[in-house]
């Protein structure tokens, strides 16, 4: 199946590039000219910074949630570079939707140095199913991982952490958190010969109810990984 697509692949990455150059970029957020992420949408992003809760990454004067103490999540820290709302949220979804993975880049570059712990041996995209990879014309979080990497020398194992079914029914359609944790319930596989004994940190796009990198945290931690942190472009509060 592979070779159907990577023939049109390639023609869409020819496209895009003529496109590119032809036209000057507009800002993903207000549209408009001169750059991807405008000077005043970036001034209207807001850092996801001040005191807040380690494991889930929200707002909180202790270091653990009274949330996150009653129900441990898998995840040993979560950090984020911005809060979803306004022009992030603008950026996020041209990533996610639009196919402008310079977004990705962008976004990692804005949101500063980003440091892993120690123990941290590789980095993990969340996957996604492939047919909405294919939809969509690649990957969210393997655009904002590949810049993490680039950025912190750590390496990226894409195939880590893979998504099972080819197709998913989607977490934003989910009435409640607790139906969102049942929508991705077993819908990770971890590959063991490459994360038994290593610490990986999870990258994806935005961090909404935890659902997601909970599960991926709990399929790595069960194939033998040591510990699991998580980075995410944003945080929805």
């Amino acid at each position: 199946m592979n070779s159907v697509y990577r023939p049109l692949s390639s023609v869409l990455d020819v496209v895009e590039t003529l496109i590119e150059v032809a036209l000057p970029p507009h800002c993903v957020s207000c549209s408009a000219a001169g750059d991807l992420v405008c000077r005043s949408c970036r001034e209207l992003m807001r850092r996801a910074d001040g005191q807040r809760c380690r494991h889930c990454w929200l707002p909180s004067d202790a270091l653990v949630c009274a949330d996150c103490l009653s129900q441990p999540l898998p995840l040993r820290e979560l950090r984020s570079g911005f809060v979803y709302d306004g022009p992030t949220r603008g950026a996020v979804l041209a990533l996610k939707h639009r196919g402008v993975s310079e977004v990705g880049r962008l976004l990692v570059e804005m949101s500063g140095e980003i440091r892993a712990a120690p123990d941290i041996d590789l980095i993990a995209p969340i996957p996604i199913p492939f047919l909405r990879k294919r939809r969509r014309g690649g990957n969210q979080a393997e655009h904002l991982a590949r810049a993490v990497s680039e950025q912190s020398g750590l390496r990226l194992d894409r195939g880590a952490l893979r998504r099972r079914g080819w197709w998913g029914p989607r977490q934003a359609q989910a009435p409640s958190r607790s139906a969102r944790r049942r929508i991705v319930a077993e819908a990770f596989a971890a590959d063991a010969s490459r994360v038994e004994g290593r610490g990986v940190l999870l990258i994806d796009d935005v961090s909404t109810t935890m659902a997601t990198l909970s599960e991926a945290a709990r399929t790595l931690l069960a194939a033998g990984a040591t510990v699991v942190d998580a980075w995410t472009a944003a945080r929805a509060e």
